[in-house]
């Protein structure tokens, strides 16, 4: 559960992270071969055949190199899916533990952000877009709400629950992170259905009163393009060109239609990522295109199985009810979050998709597997 840590460590800099990454791998490769744990041949199939549809993009890449070195990294990421998956088959209390590691970590997230915020503000080059720091707060919210009303049983836990939720999507609202603020909308909303056991209207209102804070919040983010009287430059204005991004790649698709161009490699591709006269982007903004250009259909259908699996088989648990229900809700919402902000920010080989992602889907193929040992 080490890599919990790394999004308040994200405070401290590139540096730490390595650092903590480093300890958890080799922590990890000590006492996980040791371990007679069994884990589901299924997903082990999956996680083998998204690696080596990645790795089939590399030898075609105009930089192989890059491309070879993007995949080593994420393929030391994703073990976490591997070590997880042996950590929640060993110990029968680990599940719980982990989701209260998890809402700690988003606590001590948020605490982080909100204690370095007045240093940053000070800087006269102070810049929400860059300063604030509000990437992994939708997906961790989940966890600790759950932590803090269910776990710990405070007297005014439901109190403190709202605050946290009113203080999280200020501070992704005044960061105008779109991204990160439809990712926490679509969180909340998942939460309402699976762990609160909302009945679907009450999750509608909910999600539109949601909604309208959001925008109100940050109306100017909204609407400022809405007087433009071409609907695509103000969509291009609006989503800071990343559709812009995205028709380009329609337009220009990889030569490779199976394999890609290669890992890290769509950068190299300037009729593609340049969105402006003398300004590119290094990556497509949306893990699906991301995915698709860099590792052709071959990577995208790997990744799309890899995702829609334990996600499926999470989303059984959590209609079935009760503590296991609610559990796989807490898990099928922070990966909604992440799923929902990476079709407007994260590539598929980012931090949140190559490490954090893998972490909540190997909870939902082990929630998967109790549920059906147990019926």
């Amino acid at each position: 559960m080490l890599p919990l840590l790394t999004p308040a460590a994200q405070v401290g800099g590139r540096a730490l992270i390595n650092i903590l990454l480093l300890v958890y791998l080799l922590w990890a490769l000590i006492a996980v071969p040791g371990s007679r744990m069994r884990v589901e041949r299924p997903a082990l199939l999956l996680y083998a055949a998204l690696l080596l549809a990645y790795l089939l993009s590399v030898p075609g890449a105009l930089d192989a190199r890059a491309g070879f070195h993007e995949w080593i990294k994420f393929a030391l990421h994703t073990l976490a899916f591997y070590f997880t998956l042996i950590v929640l088959a060993r110990q029968p209390e680990a599940m719980r533990r982990f989701i209260a590691a998890l809402g700690v970590a988003g606590l001590l997230l948020l605490a982080a952000l909100l204690a370095v915020l007045p240093f940053k503000m000070q800087d006269p080059a102070f810049l929400p877009t860059t300063h604030m720091v509000e990437d992994n707060l939708p997906f961790l919210l989940p966890f600790s709400l759950y932590y803090l009303v269910v776990m710990r049983k405070l007297r005014w836990g439901r109190w403190i629950g709202l605050v946290l939720v009113a203080v999280v999507m200020t501070y992704v609202a005044l960061s105008q992170g779109r991204a990160a603020l439809a990712g926490l909308l679509a969180a909340l909303i998942v939460y309402g259905m699976f762990v609160l056991r909302w009945p679907l209207g009450k999750v509608a209102l909910v999600g539109l009163v949601l909604l309208a804070i959001a925008v109100g919040v940050s109306y100017e983010t909204f609407f400022r393009q809405a007087g433009s009287t071409d609907w695509i430059v103000w969509l291009d204005k609006f989503t800071s060109f990343r559709s812009q991004l995205w028709r380009q790649a329609l337009a220009h698709p990889p030569a490779n239609a199976l394999l890609g161009v290669g890992m890290a490699n769509v950068s190299n591709y300037p009729e593609v990522v340049q969105v402006l006269r003398n300004y590119s982007l290094g990556h497509l903004h949306n893990f699906l295109f991301d995915a698709w250009y860099e590792t052709g259909l071959l990577g995208l259908t790997a990744l799309l199985a890899f995702v829609a699996t334990p996600f499926v088989r999470g989303w059984r648990v959590a209609r079935a009810g009760g503590e296991q229900g609610a559990w796989a809700g807490l898990f099928l919402a922070s990966t909604t979050a992440l799923l929902v902000a990476g079709l407007l920010s994260f590539s598929y080989a980012s931090r949140q998709f190559a490490l954090y992602l893998p972490m909540l889907l190997a909870a939902l193929w082990s929630l998967g597997v109790v549920r059906r040992a147990s019926t």
